[in-house]
C-alpha cells in the first residue's frame, strides 16, 4: 500500500517538474505550445499569432475571436452576412462561407423566411438613409459681387 501510494506521488511530482517544451524550427522562440500542432505568440504591437503545422511547413495565421471564425466560418446566425440586391422582379443574395461567397438569385414571390428577412432589414437601412422629404433641396444663391 505504501509503495503504491510513494511511486503516485512520484510520478506527480516528475509529470509536473517537466520544463515547458521548446518550439520546433520555423516557430519564434517566446512561442508558448497550445496543442500538438500550434503554437501561439504575441508581437511587439499586441497582435496575437498562431502558428500551425501544416505538410508545408509552419503557417503564421492572426488569432481570430469566436465572433469572428464563426463569420469567416458562415457559423452562427445564417441571416447575418446576408445581402440582397433587387433586378426588376428577381432578387440577388450573397452570404458568406467557409469557401467563399454564396450567390443566387429567386423570384420576389419564391422567397423563403431567411430570405423575406434580409429583404425586409434591406429595405428598412434603405428608407432609413433616405432623405425625410422628397421636395428638391433649395439652390444657394449666387454671391454678389460689389
Amino acid at each position: 500500500m505504501m509503495r503504491t501510494i510513494l511511486l503516485t506521488l512520484a510520478t506527480v511530482a516528475l509529470a509536473v517538474a517537466q520544463p515547458e517544451p521548446k518550439p520546433p524550427a520555423g516557430v519564434p522562440a517566446n512561442a508558448k505550445k497550445i496543442n500538438e500542432d500550434t503554437w501561439r505568440i504575441v508581437d511587439e504591437k499586441g497582435k496575437v499569432w498562431h502558428y500551425q503545422s501544416s505538410p508545408f511547413g509552419w503557417m503564421k495565421s492572426p488569432a481570430l475571436s469566436v465572433a469572428e471564425q464563426q463569420k469567416r466560418d458562415g457559423v452562427g446566425d445564417p441571416i447575418e452576412g446576408m445581402t440582397v440586391k433587387e433586378e426588376g422582379e428577381m432578387l440577388r443574395f450573397s452570404r458568406p462561407g467557409p469557401f467563399g461567397a454564396y450567390n443566387w438569385t429567386k423570384k420576389k414571390t419564391n422567397l423563403d423566411e431567411a430570405e423575406k428577412a434580409v429583404l425586409n432589414r434591406a429595405q428598412t437601412q434603405k428608407s432609413a438613409t433616405a432623405p425625410a422629404s422628397s421636395a428638391p433641396a433649395p439652390v444657394p444663391a449666387a454671391p454678389v459681387k460689389e
